[in-house]
Formats: structure tokens, sequence, C-alpha cells
């Protein structure tokens, strides 16, 4: 059993439900803030927690808002999995409740801009680089389709060290059935990851059809020329990948699940129809640095662009081909 902390698991949709849901289940103190119609089917039948080997249903503490949670304890960790788009919002709802500024925050989400926002708000900021699939398009539901072990995590106090803290979060995670570790360059490691996930918008425009290849090559390509101009440290991609694939679990659906596909974030989001979505806060990253370094990025630019556009007027995966993004990349040039 976990003891003396409390985890607010804060933005609980697809990840943040799986990791929080597996903490409850071992002992721990969770509570999960989410949305509406999520925290609502929530409390009426449970978090169903689906793994290729058990069905969970769980009776975990759900709340809407950051009011809620007050008073805040000494004990309190927040692990913060909203999408990176609603990080600002996320912030501020957190300090208007009264959150103090030294309570401990993990920010479990894509993109390297979380962590240094958080810091205008809190002291105590942490990254965690996470590779583990997850699939949420139903409220109340989520699918951790992964066996062996529930994917890796890492650690680490922002912007490079560990402590006590991210020791003891590390070992909880672990003792829940994740592959975690501490890891003082947690940020390199993100980045890595990062260049991974900036083919996420493509592969929702695109509904995951045609050889994604030479364009996922051509966003890499531009984020490390952004990067090494604005002196942006990074794990490299391959060797993230490669012993990512090592320690991590190997992904199966539950029985009953097979059909179901396992896409990124940002495809489900697109999918359910939220009406927004990651791209501004990964490609558009990598856009604002090359604009004002001066370094062309028109992979990323139209991905960026496309995505965020396809989201406001909720349209579904699949509008574009990858000939037709390439194309209009090709003349932005």
């Amino acid at each position: 059993m976990i003891l003396g902390m409390r985890f607010i698991v804060y933005g609980a949709g697809g990840i943040g439900s799986i990791i929080g849901g597996h903490l409850f289940r071992i002992g721990g103190e969770v509570v999960l803030v989410g949305s509406e119609r999520h925290v609502d089917a929530v409390k009426k039948f449970g978090l169903r927690l689906l793994t290729p080997d058990i069905t969970y249903t769980l009776k975990i503490p759900a709340c809407k808002t950051a009011d809620e949670l007050a008073p805040f304890r000494g004990d309190d960790v927040v692990i913060l999995t909203a999408k990176s788009q609603h990080t600002a919002v996320c912030l501020g709802q957190l300090k208007n409740a009264g959150a103090p500024r030294n309570l401990p925050l993990f920010c479990a989400q894509n993109s390297i801009v979380n962590e240094p926002a958080a810091t205008r708000a809190f002291d105590n900021v942490y990254g965690a680089v996470l590779n583990m699939p997850a699939i949420f398009l139903t409220p109340g539901e989520v699918i951790h389709p992964i066996t062996g072990n529930g994917g890796l995590i890492e650690v680490g106090r922002y912007p490079a060290s560990a402590d006590e803290l991210s020791q003891r979060v590390a070992s909880a995670l672990l003792e829940a059935g994740f592959a975690c570790k501490v890891n003082t360059h947690v940020m390199r490691a993100k980045a890595a990851k990062t260049l991974l996930n900036l083919n996420n918008a493509l592969e929702a425009i695109t509904d995951a059809k045609g050889d994604a290849a030479a364009y996922n090559l051509a966003t890499r390509t531009e984020a490390e020329n952004v990067w090494k101009r604005a002196g942006i440290e990074w794990e490299d991609f391959h060797e993230f990948e490669k012993r990512s694939k090592a320690i991590r679990g190997k992904n199966k659906m539950p029985a009953g699940y097979e059909g179901e596909t396992k896409r990124s974030s940002t495809w489900q989001s697109m999918t359910r129809g939220t009406g927004n979505v990651e791209a501004e806060a990964i490609n558009g990253d990598i856009v604002k640095l090359g604009r004002a370094l001066g370094i062309p990025t028109p992979y990323n630019e139209t991905l960026c662009r496309i995505a965020e556009d396809m989201a406001r007027k909720g349209e579904k995966p699949g509008r574009y081909t990858i000939e037709q993004l390439t194309e209009m990349a090709r003349r932005n040039q």
C-alpha cells in the first residue's frame, strides 16, 4: 500500500485515468479531476479500466473542479495529465482554488512546453515522460492495451535533477505496475518523445493512411534544426525508441476489444470531437521557435494549421492524404 501521498490526477482522460486507476487499485489515495461527462460516469458506475488480463471497476474518487480538492494538504502530489493546450487553464484553476506554490506538480504530458510554464505558478515542478498505450473514447471507460508492464514512465525534477519525492513517486508507479524509474535528464527524454509525437497530427489528419515515413522524417529534421539553434538538448530519437521498446510491455488488446484501433491522443481527440488538439503545443512550438530563429518549418506548420482547423470544425480523421499535405508543405517552403 502507498502511504504518505494523495495523488491528484488533474486532467484525467485516458492516460490520467490509467495512471490514477492503477495507483488506486493497489491502495493509493487518489482523486481524479476530469471532464463533466467522464466524472459523472465514474461516480455512477465506477472507472472501468480494461487490461488484457483483468477488467477493473474502481470506485475511485473523482471531481470536476479544483475547488472540490480544497483544502489542499501537505502530502498532495499533482500528476498533470491534461492535454498540453489546457495546461495554462489547469494551472490557473489549481492556484485560484488555493493550491500553494510549493505544491509538487508532475507534468505527465506530451511536449516540452509544460514544465517551464508550470514554474510560473509552482516551485516544485517535475517532468514525466511516458511511453504507453491508452484508448479513451467512452466516458467512464479507459482501455490499457499492454501486457508485461503498464508502460515506460520516467520522472525527474525540472529541469535536470532528482530528489526524494521523485524517487517516492517513481516507486509508487513501479508498484502500480509501470516500468518506472528516476531520470535526472528527463527533459532530454521528453524531447525525444516529442520528436515521435510530431507524427500525431499527421496520423489524425490522414487517418493513418499512406506511407508517412518521409513526412515524419521532415518534421523531425525541422525540429532538430530548430532545437540545435536554440540550444535545446534531446536524447537521440532512435536511442530513445530502442530503449523504450526494450523496457515497456507489449501491446495487446483486451478480449472482446480486438477490433479497437490503437491511435494517438490527437486522433482520439479528433474522433471524439473535442474541438481542440495538441498540435499547437507540439508542432506549433517548433513553428514558433523557427520563426524566432529565422528557420522555416513548413512541414510542422502545415500539420499544426490543418489539425487545429479540423478540430475547430469538428471534422473527423481522414480529410487529407499525405500527398496533399506534402504538396502544401512544399508550397510553403
